[in-house]
């Protein structure tokens, strides 16, 4: 019979060998019969525990060239035996059509909202990485021109992680939530004064009921190309903190504070913000401030509050920014939204590290089931009047229905009714009406 040790075995047996041989030689040499015979055996020893050693090592390198494909249902992942090397293909595409009562100044469309395409991964265990590009926009505002996000982040650390390259930046619920896990097709009216992605280096970290990000970022990406001149691009610094007070399996309350600051450019020292009712199809906005100049400093400032009780939800968020300008008064707009969700089929919206994450139906269709169907209703408004500007007030009520087949396909309706536009001078002043909204959508 024979028995074969692993190598880690056999070496601590070799070692043995030699610390005892070591030792029988030190307490009586004379019963020896040959100091040259012991020579040659602990030669012979530690011949064979290089050897062990060497074929280790080989087998080390044979795990981590030999790469395992898994599949999770949705995407594909490659890894390597020792688990030290992965990469992650996913995608997403999303379909919509608008179609707009005759009062609002915006024509019927179709639109492909998202067409990502991603790789991530790990590599040496504490790294990990991640590409994602936009087809359906590549040449846009930074916002959402081709390529969204492109980092790198360090998870070797005792608590937390650093990431650097452009990412998300940590600001606001609706936010950070996954365009895939949004209740409904677009996020709040408040959402104009969230900076997206940036390039920039963050730090987070988090617990079992809290998490808290920081970040240094640049400015947007068109603003290095909007003046001839030589200039600084700007800079924000940007955080958030969250805490779960209460937290169970399918019951929760969520609140989260996030600050921004951002000193300008030297020179091209200009803001704009605007905003759609809330569909995207056909791209009109109903409130901008167009170009705001001379703007030296800006904050903003966002609250935070979920709550879930089973398949019952409710969300809010308040968001107000403030601009200092050189040569005109300062300006404070704000915008905010509240709404609720409910699951007809008891299903309940999973949280995760301060947001909420994907809806896995009880019951899929394709397994015996009819798959998740959850009702939501929202009331948001954003204010861009102030001073001199008269970027308009938006006020809008949406009823939303969502249908997810399986946890990687999703089909939704809005109805979205404008209530008012107050936005003194120009052609929507007043206005509103009816906007009916579809999607279909799918990830992997």
């Amino acid at each position: 019979m024979t028995i074969k040790l692993k190598p880690l075995s056999q070496t601590l047996l070799l070692t043995g060998l030699l610390s005892h041989s070591f030792v029988v030689l030190a307490e009586d040499v004379k019963q020896s019969p040959s100091l040259e015979q012991l020579q040659q055996q602990i030669d012979s020893l530690q011949e064979q525990l290089q050897q062990q050693q060497q074929a280790y090592e080989k087998d080390r390198q044979d795990d981590r060239a030999n790469i395992i494909a898994k599949t999770n249902g949705r995407s594909l992942k490659f890894e390597s035996n020792d688990g030290e090397f992965s990469a992650q293909i996913g995608g997403r595409f999303q379909a919509d059509a608008a179609f707009y009562g005759s009062d609002i100044p915006s024509g019927d469309a179709t639109d492909i909202r998202r067409l990502f395409l991603d790789l991530s991964g790990q590599f040496y265990q504490d790294w990990g990485y991640r590409f994602q590009y936009d087809f359906a926009r590549p040449g846009e505002s930074s916002s959402s021109r081709g390529i969204r996000d492109a980092y790198l982040k360090y998870n070797g650390l005792e608590q937390g992680s650093i990431t650097v390259g452009q990412f998300k930046t940590p600001f606001g619920l609706e936010h950070l939530t996954s365009s895939l896990n949004s209740t409904f097709l677009e996020r709040g009216l408040n959402h104009l004064f969230s900076p997206d992605r940036r390039l920039g280096v963050g730090f987070d970290t988090y617990s079992e009921n809290w998490t808290a990000s920081i970040g240094a970022f640049g400015g947007p990406v068109e603003s290095e190309t909007s003046s001839g001149q030589d200039q600084d691009e700007g800079w924000n610094l940007i955080g958030r903190i969250t805490t779960t007070p209460i937290k169970t399996d399918k019951s929760l309350i969520h609140l989260g504070v996030a600050v921004r600051q951002n000193w300008a450019q030297d020179s091209d020292k200009s803001q704009r913000y605007r905003a759609s009712p809330e569909v995207e199809a056909d791209g009109n906005r109903l409130i901008d401030t167009g170009l705001i100049n001379q703007v030296d400093e800006q904050q903003a400032y966002g609250l935070e509050f979920a709550s879930v009780v089973g398949p019952f939800s409710v969300q809010a968020e308040y968001t107000q920014t403030q601009l200092q300008r050189s040569c005109s008064p300062d300006l404070k707009f704000d915008g905010w939204y509240v709404f609720t969700s409910y699951f007809l089929t008891g299903e309940s919206r999973p949280y995760k590290k301060g947001v909420f994450d994907r809806i896995k139906p009880l019951h899929a269709v394709g397994n015996g089931g009819i798959g998740a169907w959850e009702l939501a209703a929202r009331y948001s408004t954003a204010d861009l009047n102030d001073a001199d500007i008269y970027g308009g007030e938006l006020d809008n009520a949406t009823l939303g229905l969502n249908w997810y087949t399986t946890d990687n396909v999703r089909f939704s309706a809005n109805y979205i009714r404008v209530l008012d536009v107050n936005r003194p001078g120009s052609d929507v002043d007043g206005i509103d009406g009816d906007i009916l909204a579809l999607r279909a959508q799918f990830d992997f």
